[in-house]
């Protein structure tokens, strides 16, 4: 979008109106053609500027014959130094500005330089985020090296550990062939025959597929051909006819990529995809190999690479029980097909699931029915006298069969203990009736067992499960490496490529001569610099290429630059994807002829490349070039960088009313295209819309869009929060889920100053922006007590009273003639109401007109029932009256959702059951279940988030907190609610305890309640981790204030969205 100025205005100032598109290479200026990604049409404005011959950069317009310059930018005066440009679209370009940097270039005889525009103190943000990076990469490092010798350590003091992965391995060099070498690492990259396989290079994925048609559909064994190596093994799905994934189970050792064959799809046709390289194990990374029969050694990678020996060592059986996974369960899973449905409930437990280490249940695959459904897990210790004592029981949502497969776990099984499932009747679970394969028997309990309960021991009739174990060491160090390496993602790596402390000096390499270097980059990022050295001025092709067998290359981009005497850094701009490599051609640079010390490998030809030329393998010669590689926010500011030295983004909302009254739409529109990361000062914020979701936006402003307010992260993020929140809440949304709070008075309004303040409204507002105006569902609706319904807009007429039905067990009940009334545009009202014996009916009314639905309440005793849907009718706002009459009516929930907008996204839907001064006890069974019948309006399930326990803190043991903790995950468990949400209670003023006698014992409660949600796999929003104290967050010392609110809205959304 161009800036709002006038041409006047950019005379002054030096600003050119915008282009359509900008180049990324050199181009022929001459007919309709793709630029940036784009196709080009007659007319578009197009800035110019990657020729080869400089002279032809500027702005163009295009034609379908020869291109001709652009009327306001066809002199040295339009085109001098500082003058800028926005572009408005392209794969690339889109939304950046470039800027002339020649002095008064003359137009046809004087190079015009182009490059990109950013404010004057880039540097520094630069600086912070290469400080960031390298912080991050810290954290990687230690994470890598404290998983790697926690592996050690604990493997040389398991030494009985052997019999449990006896039948897995016998040597690290089977390992290697098969995909448990893969699952048995910390990082995927673990365990290897050989130290040249683990510093080599292996397959680990592929890059674009063409799908193909005519294939049979289903998975299938991957096969290799050609390339220069063995070892790799994967697996591919075929859909519809056509190829759709690829998964690479183990990399293999390969000196040049192989070739993917699909023939074992019979009559797949025209489907491909080229095999990706990338080095087994990185610089800093850890990996095991056997040195000598039995016996394995940790290995660290230096810079080289070469492989350091730790001295480290333990067996192969102990690395595996610690680091590796294995699977249980002989009996193969068909479901119904040959399968009869188990009808006791006792638990059945596979023997071979006893371990002698601790190890965690991470996948789960069961013969099931075709509706989802339930099961419950049993953790039981074998006593010495065979006897079984229970350790833990929980119950799981799992899919539909026949096969139902149930990753993602993370279930703590202590050394000595085995693992048993029972079925819970919500969905069918099958055995197979016969004797049990491979001569293997089961064990059965009756009941859950408690202390010392016999067990049963049969070889006939084997329930359909198998479980998937995973060692501690390797379920913990998987779990921090992935923490760290979601840091990494964000703020970006540092890679170079090529030869360490370069030269001028040695032999120049003959004319067009091309070097491909064998260092595939691992993520999608930019090659920022070129470092060659050289005696003088030439020029150099950079190229990104693909590798593929022969090997041969496929060039993806080209780019000139421009060699001068010394070893002289290159600042560029060049995207290169996952898998590619950097390469460069031409003469002049020098190499040392037949030293190479580093014996850094490349792919060399005599020539320049083109597609499908064919290069050789040599490390006979050292070249002076190095390739600096990044991504993420290291990318964008090294790319800022090298525009000249003017953008930090800091700036360009300073002109924004930050006091919400002048419109700022226009100044954030500008600030996206001008920077990737605008910040968002101090400040409220008028907007209409924001840009691009939100993308790149940060800081500690609070843009309102439309009055309501618009979170954006309080640091830089590749993700914008809203896309990120909607993004994990899904699989919730298509389903028609209810996002329920249950909760206590911080949760049910205190103290915030009004109802749309409030954290949870904030949220319901947020998920919903452009789609709908949402309320979230309201359960609290007695007229009683500090709180009453009008805090949420919702008043009372005529005589009402208190009833004990409903998710808190107060209801409102309306006389014959009372009504609620509120004021909005909804498109749909319904109540949930108690059928019974004697009720009147409820009439539905807008503005006072006839009722234009009426709900009849008499009947048989029958618990929240819905009166929907019912469509309004209304787009304008109004007043809407719901009215007893003929008899009372007892409500227990009131459903408003606002006019949706045509073509929106679908909306999130939101519920309300928080009650004041209530703990988790308070949230029995009877209001729990008519909660989830309430979230179950739309045919979707509850998606509960607990926000409890600073109640439960005065006066309640720990133990008994957490028992209590338990019955409600029970009862939400039962009912298959598809995920568990925790908010945890945030610590209270020193003041506010003292009005307690005895005081409230915080701490020891917020341990109960962390380390119960812990062992449930509840996820934790950790907002205890913030001082709402000292932040001038609570209004009182216990119950959040509008800043309070705010706070805990955006700090639960970021979690969510980020780890969600």
């Amino acid at each position: 979008m161009a800036r709002p100025a006038t041409a006047a205005v950019r005379l002054l100032t030096g600003e050119r109106e915008p282009v359509r598109l900008a180049t990324t290479v050199n181009i022929l200026l001459r007919g309709l053609q793709i630029i940036d990604g784009m196709p080009c049409e007659v007319g578009d404005r197009v800035l110019v500027k990657d020729q080869a011959d400089q002279r032809q950069n500027g702005i163009y317009t295009v034609s379908e014959g020869e291109w001709f310059r652009a009327a306001d930018a066809r002199t040295a005066r339009t085109l001098q130094k500082g003058t800028t440009v926005h572009t408005q679209a392209g794969t690339i370009n889109a939304g950046r500005v470039f800027e002339f940097s020649a002095d008064e270039p003359m137009v046809g005889s004087d190079a015009i330089a182009i490059a990109p525009f950013v404010p004057p103190d880039i540097a520094e943000v630069a600086e912070g985020v290469e400080s960031l990076r390298d912080a991050t990469q810290v954290l990687k490092d230690a994470t890598e090296a404290s998983a790697g010798q926690a592996a050690a350590s604990a493997a040389s003091s398991a030494a009985n550990a052997g019999q449990t992965a006896a039948d897995v391995v016998t040597t690290a060099a089977n390992l290697a062939s098969v995909q448990a070498a893969r699952d048995a690492s910390l990082y995927g990259k673990g365990i290897f025959p050989t130290i040249a396989a683990a510093i080599g290079f292996g397959v680990v994925g592929s890059g674009a597929i063409t799908a193909g048609a005519g294939g049979t559909n289903g998975t299938f064994d991957l096969a290799f051909t050609g390339g220069a190596g063995s070892g790799a093994a994967g697996r591919f799905v075929v859909a519809g006819g056509a190829l759709t994934q690829i998964l690479i189970t183990a990399s293999g050792s390969y000196t040049a990529a192989p070739a993917f064959s699909f023939a074992a799809s019979a009559g797949l046709a025209g489907a491909s995809a080229a095999a990706v390289l990338a080095r087994n194990v990185e610089v800093g990374e850890y990996f095991w190999t056997e040195v000598s029969s039995g016996l394995m050694g940790m290995y660290t990678v230096a810079a080289g690479p070469v492989a350091v020996d730790t001295g480290v060592r333990a067996s192969a059986a102990e690395v595996i029980a610690l680091i590796g996974s294995r699977t249980v369960g002989p009996v193969l899973i068909t479901g119904s097909v040959g399968g009869t449905a188990i009808s006791n409930d006792s638990v059945y437990y596979w023997p071979s699931s006893l371990s002698a280490v601790d190890e965690y249940l991470s996948g789960l695959e069961l013969g099931f029915g075709a509706v989802a459904g339930t099961i419950h897990i049993v953790i039981a210790h074998v006593d010495g006298d065979g006897t079984l004592s229970l350790v833990s029981e929980q119950t799981i949502p799992v899919v539909a069969g026949p096969s139902s497969v149930n990753p993602g776990l993370s279930i703590l099984k202590p050394a000595g203990s085995v693992i048993g499932l029972k079925r819970t009747g919500v969905g069918t679970w099958y055995y197979t009736a016969g004797a049990i394969p491979n001569g293997e028997s089961e064990w059965f309990t009756a009941v859950v067992p408690t202390s010392h309960t016999a067990k049963t021991i049969s070889t006939n009739n084997g329930p359909q499960w198998k479980a998937t174990f995973t060692g501690e060491i390797g379920t913990k160090a998987r779990a921090a490496y992935a923490t760290a390496n979601e840091l990494i993602d964000i703020v970006g790596t540092e890679l170079e490529v090529g030869w360490p402390s370069l030269v001028s000096t040695g032999t120049d390499t003959p004319a067009n001569y091309s070097i491909v270097m064998q260092t595939p980059v691992p993520t999608d990022g930019f090659i920022t610099q070129v470092d060659v050295g050289a005696d003088g001025a030439g020029v150099a092709l950079v190229y990104v290429v693909e590798v593929l067998a022969g090997p041969t290359v496929n060039v993806i981009s080209t780019t000139p630059v421009t060699l001068s005497s010394g070893v002289v850094p290159i600042p560029l701009s060049i995207p290169i994807e996952a898998g590619q490599y950097p390469a460069i051609s031409g003469g002049g640079y020098k190499f040392q002829n037949s030293v190479n010390p580093q014996g850094i490998p490349a792919w060399i030809k005599a020539g320049t490349l083109s597609n499908g030329a064919t290069v050789a393998n040599s490390a006979q010669h050292r070249y002076e070039v190095r390739f600096t590689i990044k991504t993420g926010l290291v990318a964008d500011a090294a790319r800022a960088l090298s525009g000249g030295a003017r953008n930090t983004g800091m700036n360009l909302l300073a002109d924004a009313d930050p006091n919400g009254v002048v419109d700022a739409t226009a100044i954030f529109a500008s600030g996206a295209a001008a920077h990737p990361n605008p910040y968002v000062p101090p400040g409220s914020f008028a907007l209409t819309a924001m840009p691009k979701s939100g993308d790149g936006f940060w800081g500690p402003g609070k843009p309102f869009v439309g009055g309501r307010r618009f979170f954006v992260p309080a640091r830089p993020s590749l993700f914008n929060l809203y896309d990120g929140f909607r993004a994990k809440m899904a699989e919730h949304i298509a389903n028609n889920d209810v996002l329920c709070l249950i909760a206590d008075s911080i949760g049910h309004w205190a103290l915030a100053s009004n109802g749309p303040e409030h954290w949870f409204n904030l949220v319901t507002a947020f998920a919903n922006i452009g789609i709908a105006a949402d309320e979230p569902g309201m359960t609290a609706l007695r007229p009683s007590s500090t709180y009453t319904p009008a805090f949420y807009g919702v008043t009372t007429s005529g005589t009402v009273s208190t009833g004990s039905r409903g998710p808190l067990g107060e209801s409102i009940i309306l006389a014959d003639g009372a009504a609620l009334a509120f004021t909005g545009a909804y498109e749909q009202v319904d109540v949930h109401y108690t059928q019974d014996a004697g009720q009147g009916s409820l009439a539905f009314a807008f503005n006072g007109g006839a009722a234009y639905k009426t709900v009849n309440a008499a009947g048989a005793l029958a618990l929240d029932q819905y009166s929907g849907p019912s469509l309004t009718g209304q787009a304008a706002s109004g007043n809407f009256t719901l009215t007893a009459g003929g008899g009372p009516v007892e409500i227990t929930g009131l459903i408003r959702l606002g006019v949706k907008i045509a073509g929106s996204r679908p909306r999130l839907r939101s519920l309300r059951a928080s009650h004041g001064s209530y703990t988790f006890a308070s949230f029995n069974t009877a209001r729990l279940t008519s909660a989830i019948v309430q979230a179950g309006y739309a045919g979707g399930k509850i998606v509960p988030i607990l926000a409890l326990g600073i109640n439960d803190s005065f006066g309640t043991a720990p133990a008994t907190i957490s028992t209590n903790i338990s019955a409600v995950l029970n009862t939400l468990e039962a009912a298959a609610a598809p995920r568990i949400l925790a908010m945890l209670p945030t610590r209270p003023s020193p003041a506010w305890d003292g009005s307690y006698t005895g005081g409230r014992t915080y701490d020891a409660a917020l341990g109960a309640i962390r380390q119960t949600y812990r062992s449930r796999n509840v996820l934790t929003i950790p907002i205890d981790g913030f001082d709402y104290i000292n932040a001038g967050a609570y209004q009182e010392g216990l119950h959040f204030n509008d800043v309070g609110h705010d706070s805990n809205a955006l700090r639960f959304i970021e979690y969510v969205a980020e780890r969600g």
